[in-house]
């Protein structure tokens, strides 16, 4: 029944977007409008600083003027889905892997 119910709200969804767009005057259908919006990208950038800590850097690209047409037809605020975010990741200590002696195994 779940499924039923997730199908609904995408055709829902769906109709939605495209008659708000048609209301603005943009008449592509859905695999035009994906396309569109799948050349905005988002980028992870990994690099180390001397304090031996990994900084992480996720970006996220410019719009294309088509894309951005599309934000402004559904009256998005933003034209990117998020500003740049930076964090700090902490690397976990390493774990101590203690290895028997031979003579404890019983070898000797």
């Amino acid at each position: 029944m779940a499924h039923l119910h997730l199908g609904l709200l995408a055709y829902w969804l769906v109709n939605t977007i495209r008659y708000q767009l048609k209301q603005s005057g943009i008449n592509d259908d859905w695999k035009e409008i994906k396309r569109k919006a799948s050349r905005q990208k988002s980028v992870l950038t990994t690099a180390q600083n001397s304090y031996n800590k990994m900084i992480q850097i996720k970006r996220c690209t410019e719009p294309t003027e088509d894309l951005r047409q599309i934000h402004n037809a559904l009256k998005q605020q933003k034209s990117k889905p998020f500003k740049q975010i930076k964090f700090v990741v902490h690397k976990p200590p390493p774990n101590k892997i203690e290895i028997p002696a031979t003579a404890e195994l019983g070898y000797g």
